[in-house]
This record gives C-alpha cells, structure tokens and sequence, in this order.
C-alpha cells in the first residue's frame, strides 16, 4: 500500500505545490488541489450524468423484463446485456469518478504524510538525516515511517536542538515558515473516535471535520440522486440509490476519523465542489426530464406508426399481411363472388381449405 501512496503522490504532489506556490497557505491550497482535480474529474462526470440519463430512459423497460423474468434470472441477464447492447449503455460508466476518487485519496494522504517532499521540496537526503536525528535522540521509537516527516515538523517549530544544523538554514527555515493549521485545527494529526466522545469535556476541534465530511456527503447525495430518483418502490434501481444516499456520509465519517484532518479538509471541498457540480449537471442534463421526454417522444412514435399502418390498409389491404394470409382472402372474395353470382350459399374460408 505504501507503493501504490507513493507513487500516486508524485502527479499529486506538484498539483499540491503549484498550489501553494500560488496562495503560500496549506488550508487554501488544499482548497485550489480540490477544484483542479474536480475540474480533470469533468469529463468524466458529464459521462456519468450521461449514463445516469440513459439508465433513467431506458428503465421502464428494464423493468419490464426485470418482471417478464423475475422466476429466471439466466434469462433475464441475457435480456438485460442485449437491452444494455442496443442503447448503448455501460453499467460501469456510473462508477468512473468514483474509481477515479479513490485513487486521488490515496495519493493525497502520502501528500499531506510528506509536506517536506511534495510542498517543500526538501531534499530526500537531508529529510533522511533530520529523521535519523530523531531516531538518534530519541524523540520517537524510530521515527513512525508514515508519520516521520510530520514529526521533522513538529520538532522543528518545537525548538529542539539540532534540527537546523542537520537540515541547513535554507530546508530549517522553509518548515519554520511552513502553517499546517487551520482555525486553529491542525491538519497533520488524524481526528480519533475518542475525541468524539468527549466533545464536551475536552473538547478538540479537530473532530469537527469529520462530522464535516459526513454531513457535506449526504448533503451531495440529497442533491444529485433529487433528479434521479424513480417512482415506485419495487424499483432495484431506486432503492440501490436510496442505500448509497446513506451509505457514503456513514463511510466519510469513518473513513476521515482514520486520516490526517488535511484529507478529510480535502474530502469536505470535494463533497461542496460536488455538490455545486450535481446540481448544474441536473439543471442542464435533467435525468428525469430526458425520462419523461423519451417517454412522450416514444408514445408519439407509437401513434405515428398505428396511424400509418391504418393508412397503409386503406390503400393497400393485403399490405403486411402473411402470405397465407393474402390466399385466405383471395379465396373467400371468389367464393363470395361466386355465391352471389349463382345464388348460393357463401360458407368462409378457413384454414384447410388452403391445404
């Protein structure tokens, strides 16, 4: 896992100091991180909505067949692949910018772990040696490997000795200089369940982020499933959205007590930034609007078609029929005339008389 941080940090890494090379102020560069990786979410969020708008069309025939084959689901994935197939729709378009999310969080977390490499950019030989001085003073049981640059940091701007003449003037100053607070809130340090607990006997405002983070992802969920939703409470579909509007605030909250407080800053201003992304999406590709237009556009095609057809017998009564059919209808018409022509009785053609 520590690979796989690392190496998603690099890319993440220089968006995060170009960041703060810009405002010099972690709060509000972490603010700029979010919105330039919303902005390269983009395309892939409009083909989400597009996915969100095609699913909700063609739903009423979804379930349709979700009914014609409840007893045989064999059938009914066939049915569903061709129906997916014909449309040209992707159940897994729907969940590209949640694939992409995940990926940006973890590269995030080894940006906030390792502010001297990827906002300072301190060389990884002196960050090397300020950290065996924390080993080798005791400081710290060999300086927590994912924690080792945050706590450089912490005894820099503490005033232990050493740490200027192992770092050089230039790299001490530059994390002298270096805020990682927020309101008073530390960024670095990760919120922890029991600070929750006594919020009122000691209370750490450092808990307020992932209270935050839960409270801004259901805000998001109410925002972007408004316009999705479909009637009818047999609906899979309908009801899997209702489970995911509460599930995500669960998981942010629990997930953003298990990391440093930057990323759950980060987590925050994705979910308002989303929010804000939702709810243009819904006014410009309304879901339900396109449902209800393909609807009446569907039934107008129907009509057209039945009207046709009935023009198509006035002009040409034998026109699709079945070839049987048509010598069915030769038939008893010369029967008929015959009939008429000698005075007898007519008796209607049937089926064996064309055998």
């Amino acid at each position: 896992m520590n690979f796989i941080t690392t190496l998603l940090g690099v890319p993440l890494g220089w968006i995060m100091w170009l960041c703060y090379q810009i405002t010099h102020n972690y709060a509000v560069s972490l603010l700029f991180f979010t919105i330039v990786t919303r902005l390269i979410m983009v395309p892939f969020t409009i083909k989400q909505q597009k996915s969100t708008v095609k699913m909700q069309i063609i739903q009423p025939e979804l379930a349709e067949l979700q009914k014609k084959y409840a007893n045989n689901k064999e059938k009914l994935n066939e049915e569903m692949m061709k129906l997916y197939q014909r449309e040209g729709y992707s159940p897994m378009s729907g969940c590209l910018p949640m694939l992409i999310q995940f990926p940006i969080l973890f590269g995030l977390i080894d940006v906030v772990y390792k502010p001297l490499t990827h906002i300072l950019r301190i060389p990884a030989d002196v960050i090397a040696t300020a950290t065996e001085l924390v080993n080798t003073i005791g400081l710290e049981n060999n300086a927590r490997s994912n924690l080792a640059q945050l706590d450089i940091i912490k005894y820099v701007k503490n005033g232990t000795p050493g740490f200027e003449q192992a770092m050089g003037l230039e790299s001490y100053n530059a994390v002298m200089d270096l805020r990682l607070n927020m309101f008073g809130i530390d960024l670095t340090i990760r919120p922890e369940t029991k600070m929750f607990m006594e919020i009122f006997s000691n209370f750490n405002p450092v808990v307020v982020i992932p209270v935050l983070a839960g409270i801004t992802s259901l805000l998001m969920s109410i925002v972007s499933m408004r316009n999705t939703s479909q009637p009818g409470g047999d609906n899979p579909t309908a009801s899997s959205m209702k489970g995911m509007m509460y599930t995500m605030p669960v998981f942010s909250l629990f997930f953003t007590f298990s990391v440093p407080a930057g990323v759950g800053l980060y987590w925050i201003f994705s979910n308002l930034i989303g929010t804000v992304q939702s709810y243009l999406m819904n006014k410009f590709l309304n879901p339900k609007k396109a449902a209800e237009k393909a609807r009446v556009e569907s039934e107008e095609r129907r009509e057209r078609e039945r009207l046709e057809r009935i023009e198509t017998k006035k002009k040409d009564p034998n026109k699709g029929l079945s070839q049987k059919e048509i010598n069915r209808r030769k038939l008893a018409e010369a029967r008929k005339r015959d009939a008429e022509k000698y005075g007898e009785e007519y008796v209607e053609v049937t089926e064996s008389d064309l055998l």
